[in-house]
């Protein structure tokens, strides 16, 4: 039955007016947002400011001189390394008796492969589930007991692992860490719990203007053949196996890959002695070196739009190649960035945009901190009519500070504010130990810590404009538009701009094809399961030549649910009908129709309008009739088709299912196939579709015409579902061959 509820919806709503439509911002309004509590400067006409009584008064206080940027005092600061090669730095403080520790391992989002992007994050997830010593539940139990912390997480460059509780239990730290890092057990059945957690972030990415601006900034600036250019999918999520996890882990998680940091109150001889024994049965083992990339040629301005349809507001990312940490203009490009759109609400661009000109509440622009060139950009949002004004404005800002630079007195002004900020960071142990990690993966000690402020404070003027004047680039760019396309392109058509739209659910770069290695005795073994499934469903399904199915149920997208009621009529090879009657609340009900035949399709809305379908959705419509649950068990026999036997799962039950994987022939289409191997049921399939995976639970099998016909099918993708109960099932009736044919009115 038909699993796309987007288009469904999409199609009922946009025939009326009673739709239900969001007119909420993306940015909510907060207590004391706006200008009800904020001091206004008095009306010229009755006199300006005198009716304030703290005009011209001259006993207030005044603002003290600022000082100038100082050295940090650290605490002392211990250094060894075990024989086993970990570096370990320790802050040791008896402030208070508790003690940190957090430990780097040199490996994260920059090592994934192209077809696993998440994988780094999957494994950090996974070292808390169970060592080869404890479970899930010991290392709970463990860590509650003595009332710690304990975490780990992946970042672009590595993945930090971390621990924290009473001095006392610091012994506990230590052997849940060293557990983690040297011999996480990767257990099946934490797997599916671990990816559902990570897929939930990808969803929510499609909720969040914001974070979908971020991935397409990425995508748009750094390629599909960068790294950098790669975003986590949920299909990527799904491709990841315990194999992955276990070769990701082989291949970096060594102690001469490693730092370990260590704060608070502890005993340093006795600490040494402890992490000898503790992480002495972490092998060195050989890394395998991190896979480098060319940088990407921007030799133009690149526009792209993200069609997000009924948001009233459009995020917008400006940006281009930046600077590597260790370049030598990396302080001065503090400073001038500061000023441009660093400093908050002291900035340029803020002052431009939000106080001068109203367009947003605010814009910042920033540059990534990495061991390789990262990337610059600006970041703001406004309103969907003011989309193109707000982003010349930022452009106004870039040239400007591209060709003349900060003034004598912002460079003086951010200097201050950087230097002064930078000192309120360290008010722990803690604090002081992670930042030393994070300077240590970039290469610098502690003496980079301790006159960082310095730093700043000897960028002068000259110096600042000169680096401003070499890394920005006003001429070759990219530009990133989250919004409504109905109100952006009008604007942009205006202005003459050439950008290419994307729909906000579509794929973000170029498909990923995963390349697995065909095994021939695994692939006869699968094909012969798939065979006897074929058999147990009912011989009549792979000589099917028509198939009309109707059913009710609900569908639910964007948390509006609808009452649906659906007719399917199928006609091999390769046409397709849907019926389907939806209530919308306050429209009452809508009826559509959609057919496809070979590649090309119609849709009928519910006020009897019909169009062609555009080619994207035929793209998915085609896919589906692929993955159609009916006619999956024969996909195997069709010429070409790959067949992938992946490992057995069993569920909490101890019920015991064959997964396996098959891919079309044009390798468009794809989809992992879950059977139950007792009764050779067909109980789930999941496949790719519209950049997320799409899963399909099967149950309330019945025989219909010696067909084995599953009557209850729940579908669920991203936050839409669908769940449907089958009324009705003929099989080879007659059927009119032309209700495929497009209708004249």
């Amino acid at each position: 039955m038909r699993r796309n509820v987007s288009l469904v919806i999409a199609l009922a709503i946009a025939a009326t007016s009673c739709g239900p439509k969001s007119t909420t911002p993306v940015t909510p309004t907060l207590p004391g947002d706006g200008d009800a509590n904020v001091a206004k400067p008095g009306d010229p006409k009755t006199g300006g400011d005198k009716d304030d009584p703290w005009a011209g008064r001259k006993d207030l206080l005044e603002t003290p001189p600022t000082q100038p940027p100082a050295k940090l005092d650290l605490p002392p600061i211990e250094r060894f390394t075990l024989d086993n090669g970990l570096e370990v730095f320790v802050v040791k403080s008896d402030r208070l008796p508790v003690v940190s520790m957090q430990l780097a391992i040199k490996a994260g989002r920059a090592d994934e492969p192209r077809n696993r992007v998440g994988l780094a994050s999957f494994v950090a997830s996974m070292l808390t589930k169970g060592t080869k010593k404890r479970s899930a539940l010991d290392i709970a139990k463990a860590i509650d007991f003595v009332g710690g912390a304990l975490g780990a997480n992946a970042s672009y460059e590595a993945t930090i692992t971390s621990c924290s509780a009473l001095a006392k239990d610091g012994g506990t730290c230590m052997g849940l860490l060293a557990d983690m890092v040297s011999a996480p057990s990767f257990p099946k059945d934490e797997m599916p719990k671990v990816r559902d957690a990570l897929l939930t972030e990808i969803r929510n990415r499609l909720d969040s203007a914001d974070a979908l601006a971020d991935a397409h900034f990425q995508n748009l600036l750094w390629g599909d053949e960068h790294v950098r250019g790669w975003i986590t999918s949920e299909a990527t999520l799904a491709a990841i196996t315990r194999d992955d996890l276990v070769a990701f882990h082989k291949a970096y998680y060594s102690p001469s890959n490693a730092m370990l940091a260590v704060a608070g109150d502890v005993d340093v001889a006795k600490l040494k002695k402890d992490l000898a024994k503790t992480f002495g049965a972490w092998k060195k083992t050989k890394v395998k070196a991190r896979v480098t990339y060319p940088l990407p040629k921007l030799d133009r301005v690149k526009v792209r739009l993200v069609d997000k349809p009924r948001q009233t507001q459009t995020h917008i990312r400006i940006g281009h190649f930046g600077i590597r940490h260790d370049d030598a203009r990396f302080f001065e490009t503090l400073v001038w960035n500061y000023v441009l759109g660093g400093g908050a609400f002291s900035s340029r661009l803020t002052t431009v945009i939000r106080a001068e000109h109203g367009k947003a509440y605010g814009a910042t622009s920033n540059f990534d901190r990495n061991n390789e060139q990262g990337a610059f950009s600006i970041e703001t949002y406004t309103r969907s009519a003011e989309t193109v004004a707000t982003v010349q404005l930022a452009l106004e800002q870039l040239e400007k500070m591209q060709k003349s630079g900060p003034t004598d007195a912002e460079v003086a002004d951010a200097i201050s504010n950087i230097a002064g900020g930078y000192m309120v960071r360290y008010e722990s142990s803690e604090s002081v130990a992670s930042a030393l990690l994070a300077a240590e993966l970039h290469g610098f000690g502690e003496e980079y810590l301790e006159n960082f402020a310095v730093r700043v404070g000897k960028v002068d003027a000259a110096a600042a404009r000169t680096a401003a004047k070499e890394l920005l680039d006003p001429v070759n760019f990219v530009i990133v538009l989250v919004g409504d396309a109905s109100a952006i392109e009008p604007q942009l058509e205006k202005a003459g701009w050439h950008y290419e739209k994307v729909r906000f659910n579509d794929p973000i770069g170029a498909p990923v094809v995963d390349p697995i290695k065909p095994d021939p005795k695994a692939e006869k073994a699968a094909r012969k399961f798939l065979d006897e499934a074929l058999a147990a469903k009912g011989k009549k399904i792979a000589k099917l030549k028509t198939l009309r199915m109707e059913a009710k149920g609900k569908l639910v997208a964007q948390g509006t649910p609808l009452d649906v009621t659906i007719k399917r009529t199928f006609a091999a090879p390769d046409k397709m009908r849907v019926d389907l009657v939806v209530d919308i609340p306050g429209a009452g009900q809508q009826a559509i129709s959609y057919a496809l035949t070979g590649g090309k399709g119609w849709q009928r809305s519910p006020d009897g309008n019909v169009d062609e379908i555009p080619a994207a959705d035929v793209e998915v419509l085609t896919q589906q009739r692929w993955h159609d649950p009916e006619l999956i068990l024969t996909r195997h026999l069709e010429k070409g088709t790959v067949v992938n036997a992946l490992p057995d799962e069993k569920d909490a039950d101890g019920k015991v299912y064959v997964v396996i994987n098959l891919v079309s022939a044009d390798k468009l289409s794809t989809a992992t196939l879950y059977l139950e191997k007792k009764t050779k049921r067909l109980v789930q399939l999941a496949y790719p579709e519209s950049g997320r995976v799409t899963v399909d639970v099967l149950s309330d099998y019945k025989k219909v015409d010696g067909v084995d016909i599953a009557h209850k099918r729940i579908s669920q993708s991203g936050d839409e579902t669908a769940e449907l109960q089958i009324e009705k099932v003929e099989i080879d009736p007659e059927i009119d061959a032309t209700i495929f044919d497009k209708p004249t009115k």
